[in-house]
């Protein structure tokens, strides 16, 4: 209805008082259920007009408009976007109920369920089951179908962007059109800055002017008169109708939480409420943001199994923060079929939210080692920030290795901060991690990796293993002076000799030579054409570039996922593996099904490279 329109309120204009005297509070006054009925009617009448605009057609009374059919039969199609078969000009009376028949029919394969009610209902128009039929429509198509009561979901949502408004109800908290130029106002900050200021008394005047800013600047159409929403005898289901305009996912009250959301969280790509907050990490990220005691985004898995997990550590958090905690279960927000409306609602109540100052840091870990042998320590440094010192005593420092926790670590404090030191013992990532009051320090995790210790085993007059083509130096150091022909020559395993060019420093003859070929290698050094002590010697040479990995297909988390390694063509050595995944190692099987032929197993946690 315009506002042009000369109509004037029946009964929905007057103010119902109990029988204290005071207006009533949103509940069905005895004896007046025809005016609430009637301010349904004209609101879901709006309803059904504003979504059947494409098609050009129109009710003027949903009892007697429906009832051939054409018209619910074109609202269905609309609303599911496909197209019924239908009679356009039904004749008689069976062709009306057989448009009827194919509407219902249509409505209840998409989910609805459907109580009492069938095509002959709406041909003889039952205006009461009429209202619960497009009531259902309404709640399927435009306020979205969950298994979570939708009143609640919209008022928390209506809560968490109004905090100082006390929403409780779609009634009477509406007459005063306070409320509803305020949520004009969030969803666009400036056009109606005013409204705290607004005469309560003129709630007609006050909620014009709202829904003519929202049907102007959002589009919003007037399904609701502001003379209804202005009675206390307003329905609930008419101001859900309208208000959930606001709300759905094209409404301005959506895009203006997703607007602030993104501000919030620059660096993250969020689309919807849905999806991108299934895993818990970007609401871990927000109510970090605001003081928050989460544990650091690397640290949360991003596997679907651990995203209760990961929702519950942020909703206790919020809590902390005196976030009441969602009205749907961590379990419910980490489905990826969740309503939006669940965690728009929840978000929503960090809007206002008083920030606290981040616990403040007093540490920071620095760590310059990258790689070390086992066995060898690795130092790194917990600097104090603000010159305070910190006790060792209350600080937790975890050095996970692939297998467990790796060994004891000694901490030295002095003025600016705490040496430490560890040693790993085992191949692999060993990831570091130290906690003050429960924190992480800053800098934290960070991983060193432990690379095999090379083991070389004693050859009698041999050379130390050397990798294909690396320098291979050959030292002689004469037990007594001389000035006769030193000759070295190596012999490649396929007996090619290599010349080794001789000289002399201060007495000590080399010789050098690069190997080309895997395997065993023979020296010879000869004196004046005659084999020194121990000559010939033996120098074995080894590829790893020479090792092949066979096929890395992708696998699923928690299956046992096996592969091959070949380092028959590598030469002299031992095949060692290590698997990294997110900076730690992973446990696996190393077997070896004939020489230097090995499989290997892992079971990956979760998803990743």
């Amino acid at each position: 209805m315009s506002d042009d329109d000369d109509f004037h309120i029946s009964q929905s204009g007057l103010v119902a008082r109990s029988p204290e005297g005071h207006a009533a509070r949103g509940m069905q006054i005895k004896g007046n259920e025809d005016v609430w009925i009637e301010i349904q009617a004209h609101t879901f009448k709006n309803w059904v007009n504003e979504k059947l605009v494409p098609s050009g057609l129109q009710v003027n009374d949903l009892a007697n408009d429906l009832c051939d059919g054409v018209c619910l039969v074109t609202l269905v199609e609309i609303l599911q976007k496909k197209k019924l078969r239908k009679i356009s000009r039904p004749m008689n009376q069976h062709q009306w109920l057989e448009n009827v028949a194919t509407a219902l029919r249509a409505i209840e394969q998409d989910g609805i369920k459907l109580v009492n009610i069938g095509n002959v209902d709406i041909v003889n128009g039952n205006q009461k089951l009429i209202l619960g039929l497009i009531w259902s429509l309404i709640m399927k198509y435009q306020i979205g179908q969950s298994k979570f009561p939708p009143k609640k979901l919209m008022l928390s949502w209506l809560q968490g962007v109004l905090p100082d408004c006390r929403v409780n109800n779609f009634t009477t908290d509406w007459n005063s059109g306070v409320n509803l130029n305020a949520l004009v106002d969030y969803c666009k900050p400036g056009l109606a800055p005013n409204w705290k200021n607004l005469d309560p008394r003129k709630g007609v005047e006050n909620n014009r002017s709202a829904m003519s800013l929202a049907k102007k600047h959002f589009g919003i159409p007037t399904v609701l008169d502001p003379e209804y929403l202005a009675s206390p005898y307003i329905d609930e289901l008419s101001g859900m109708t309208y208000l959930s305009y606001f709300m759905n996912k094209d409404g301005p009250g959506y895009k203006s939480t997703l607007d602030w959301v993104r501000q919030e969280l620059p660096d993250e790509k969020i689309n919807n409420f849905t999806t991108d907050w299934n895993d818990g990490i970007k609401l871990n990220k927000l109510i970090r943001n605001h003081g928050g005691r989460v544990p650091p985004p690397e640290t949360l898995r991003r596997h679907p199994d651990h995203w209760e997990d990961n929702l519950q550590k942020a909703v206790d958090a919020g809590t902390r923060l005196g976030v009441p905690p969602p009205l749907m279960k961590p379990r419910d927000l980490a489905d990826p079929e969740v309503d939006y409306i669940g965690p728009m609602s929840y978000v929503a109540r960090y809007m206002w939210l008083p920030r606290r100052e981040v616990p403040q840091q007093q540490l920071r870990a620095v760590c310059t080692t990258k790689a070390v042998r086992v066995g060898e320590p690795v130092t790194f440094r917990l600097d104090f920030l603000d010159g305070s010192p910190v006790d060792p005593a209350d600080l937790r420092v975890d050095v996970l290795g692939p297998g467990s926790r790796s060994g004891r670590v000694q901490m030295r404090p002095d003025d600016s901060g705490i040496t430490c030191t560890f040693t790993p013992d085992e191949m692999g990532m060993h990831q570091v991690r130290v906690y003050h009051e429960k924190d992480l320090v800053d800098g934290c995790p960070f991983s060193v990796r432990a690379v095999p210790l090379i083991k070389l085993t004693p050859r009698p007059s041999g050379i130390d293993p050397c990798a294909l083509g690396s320098t291979v130096e050959v030292l002689i150091n004469p037990t007594e002076a001389s000035d006769g022909r030193i000759i070295v020559t190596a012999y490649s395993p396929l007996h090619r000799p290599l010349d080794c060019p001789v000289s002399c420093t201060d007495g000590v003859y080399s010789a050098k030579f690069q190997p080309d070929e895997v395997g065993e290698w023979k020296i010879h050094v000869t004196y004046e054409g005659q084999h020194i002590q121990g000559s010939p010697f033996n120098c074995f040479v080894y590829d790893p570039h020479a090792v092949r990995v066979g096929e890395l297909e992708g696998t699923e988390p928690d299956r046992p996922f096996t592969f091959m390694v070949d380092a028959r063509d590598a030469g002299w050595g031992e095949a060692r593996t290590d698997i990294v995944w997110e900076a730690r190692s992973l446990p696996h099987t190393l077997t070896e099904i004939e020489k230097d032929l090995y499989r290997v197993t892992v079971t990956p946690p979760d998803y990743g490279k």
